[in-house]
């Protein structure tokens, strides 16, 4: 069996701008065509203010962040889990410009291919009136539950990817997030 093509990722961010907002949390889903084999996540601790609003959304607070690494301490593992992979993410847009903007910062590039599950979606599921990964979810019968957090979004993006890619022809029809090694910072 070949090894993984896929970096299903998801980051949750301090502002609503991925060009201003600072990565709060991040994870990453290795897939291989058919299956979900590995992955890693962690919180990440921004060293700037969290507001109130992002608090509220997320969950995540200082408390929660307290001995999180800093994002450039955990680039370079997100290196090297995605080097040679293509990015699969839910409004890809998004968490692209926020990690590029975050590797930026830290003096690093970070530059990689992409597929976004959202526009997927709307080339294969035409008609639907929300393309929203939640909206996704329910209407492939992927149990989801909107949490704000980067693990269970990667995993609901994960699947959803794999249900997209069996409509295409390509993977399994069946779940594809099943028990895997977890590597988690933080």
């Amino acid at each position: 069996m070949e090894g993984p093509r896929y970096a299903v990722i998801d980051v949750e961010t301090s502002h609503g701008d991925p060009r201003v907002g600072r990565i709060i949390e991040m994870a990453v889903l290795l897939h291989d065509g058919v299956r979900v084999v590995d992955g890693w996540s962690t919180l990440v601790d921004p060293k700037a203010p969290l507001p109130g609003f992002i608090q509220r959304f997320t969950g995540i607070d200082r408390e929660v962040l307290r001995g999180a690494p800093t994002f450039r301490q955990a680039a370079r593992m997100l290196q090297g889990f995605t080097k040679g992979r293509t990015i699969v993410a839910h409004n890809a847009r998004f968490d692209m410009t926020a990690l590029t903007c975050e590797f930026q910062r830290v003096g690093l590039r970070f530059e990689r291919g992409a597929l976004c599950t959202e526009q997927l979606g709307r080339q294969l599921l035409p008609g639907l009136t929300h393309y929203n990964l939640g909206s996704l979810c329910r209407h492939l019968g992927i149990p989801f539950e909107a949490k704000h957090r980067a693990l269970p979004d990667a995993q609901a993006t994960a699947e959803l990817f794999g249900q997209l890619m069996a409509r295409c022809g390509l993977g399994m029809k069946q779940p594809i997030v099943a028990a895997m090694p977890m590597r988690k910072s933080a």
